[in-house]
């Protein structure tokens, strides 16, 4: 038997301009941040996102974050999965998160770059965070503005997957300039990513460009070039599928410094480097 729905006519519409208590106090409290200077020295805000999880938005906004550091850039990253956060793992962190005196956020210098996680703050990796809705929006807000990153030519933001809730805070009120999203070739990736396209063109926020990873012989190779044309945004090319990299992740090594994955890498860092315009 199907869930009975209310015909759209029983559906009370929102008055225009009127707003709920989470998107107020959100707004206040971004306001007065703003006013602290709260992302004074952050130059550059770029989020990494998807639809679909587990297609490696973590593995894409670590490895473009360190391979922009040994550029020389001052990095840092912000992992916003606020319930499953995988940054500190995949680079094998121990460190904890503190709060200093001016009650904000010290990130966590790993390898040069700052690092910013609610991984950071609890010992048991398998512990996990019970945090409803709109709690998950305050402190994804709070980590990112509430934080002392200090001076840095670029902040990666880690963003859950999916459509709602944390990412749409973090485009509304988080100072994103653009967005570098990445799937797998699987169709069901590349449907929910599409959905995560049109939500950034929604924001107005600069489409950076498609990552195509786990590409190869076993789930297909290059199938997001279509989407990327498709939906108007460059295509960034593939990453293989490969032991390699699978072993440099499990040791918390950066793929995209070594030398042979250049050829790889430099396309989507160059991308996130180039300037422009942030659509806003």
């Amino acid at each position: 038997m199907g869930i009975p729905l209310e015909p759209a006519s029983a559906i009370p519409e929102r008055r225009h301009g009127e707003e709920d208590e989470f998107r107020t106090l959100t707004k206040e409290m971004d306001a007065r941040r703003r006013g602290e200077g709260a992302l004074e020295g952050v130059k550059r805000v770029v989020a990494v996102h998807s639809g679909k999880g587990g297609v490696g938005k973590t593995f894409l906004a670590v490895n473009v974050a360190y391979a922009l550091a040994e550029r020389g850039f001052e990095v840092g990253i912000l992992d916003a999965d606020v319930d499953c956060p995988n940054v500190p793992k995949f680079l094998g962190m121990r460190e904890r998160l503190y709060v200093d005196e001016r009650k904000r956020f010290v990130p966590v210098r790993h390898r040069g770059v700052k690092v910013v996680s609610m991984g950071l703050t609890r010992d048991d990796e398998g512990e996990p965070f019970l945090i409803r809705g709109p709690a998950k929006h305050r402190v994804a807000i709070d980590l990112l503005m509430g934080s002392d990153w200090g001076a840095l030519d670029f902040l990666l933001v880690d963003l859950p997957p999916g459509t709602a809730d944390v990412p749409m805070s973090l485009f509304e009120f988080g100072d994103v300039e653009g967005i570098l999203y990445v799937t797998t070739p699987q169709k069901e990736a590349l449907i929910d990513t599409r959905k995560s396209i049109r939500m950034g063109r929604t924001f107005a926020l600069a489409q950076i460009g498609l990552v195509e990873n786990m590409s190869g012989p076993i789930f297909g190779r290059d199938r997001a070039l279509a989407l990327a044309q498709d939906e108007g945004i460059p295509y960034l090319g593939s990453i293989p599928l490969d032991e390699r990299i699978l072993s440099m992740n499990e040791r918390g090594d950066i793929a995209f410094t070594d030398v042979s994955l250049e050829p790889v890498a430099a396309p989507i860092v160059d991308a996130v480097a180039r300037p422009r315009e942030t659509g806003r």
